[in-house]
C-alpha cells in the first residue's frame, strides 16, 4: 500500500488580492524555504495558503515579518504509486473505517520516471488514517 507520515502543515492567511501566490512563494524563496505541496483559496476576504515545507519554523518566522497570521496543522502525507483508481483505493480504505476528512488535496508527478503522487490528508483521527492505509 501507500507510504504514510504524519507531518505538520502550515497555514498562513494573507489579503485576498491579486499576487498573493507569487508573494508567498517569494518570501519562502527569499528565505531557502522549500515548498513541498501547496492548497491555496480565498474566502471572505482572506487567502488562505496550507503548505507543507521544509522548514515550518522558519517558514512561520518569515510570514510573521510579513504580518501575516501562521498556525499548524497535523496531517497525513501519503505517498503513493500514480495510476488510475490509486485515490479509490485510499478512499475505500478510509470509507470502511468510517474516517471522515476534513479536507484533502495532492498532484501526481507524471513527469517522474517513477510515476509517484501525493495526497494531503487532515481528519480529527490522523492515527486512524495511518492504521486503515497499513
Amino acid at each position: 500500500m501507500a507510504k504514510c507520515v504524519k507531518t505538520k502543515e502550515l497555514i498562513i492567511t494573507t489579503p485576498d488580492k491579486a499576487g498573493m501566490l507569487s508573494e508567498v512563494s517569494s518570501v519562502m524563496a527569499s528565505n531557502g524555504i522549500n515548498i513541498n505541496a501547496l492548497c491555496a483559496y480565498a474566502m471572505e476576504g482572506k487567502a488562505i495558503f496550507m503548505i507543507l515545507t521544509d522548514d515550518n519554523q522558519k517558514a512561520k518566522l518569515a510570514a510573521g515579518n510579513k504580518g501575516w497570521d501562521t498556525k499548524e496543522n497535523d496531517v497525513v502525507v501519503v505517498n503513493m504509486i500514480d495510476k488510475v483508481g490509486a485515490a479509490k483505493e485510499i478512499g475505500d480504505k478510509l470509507k470502511e473505517k468510517n474516517i471522515n476528512l476534513a479536507y484533502c488535496y495532492g498532484t501526481d508527478c507524471a513527469c517522474a520516471t517513477n510515476r509517484v503522487g501525493r495526497l494531503v490528508l487532515k481528519s480529527d483521527n490522523n492515527d486512524a488514517i495511518i492504521a486503515a492505509l497499513k
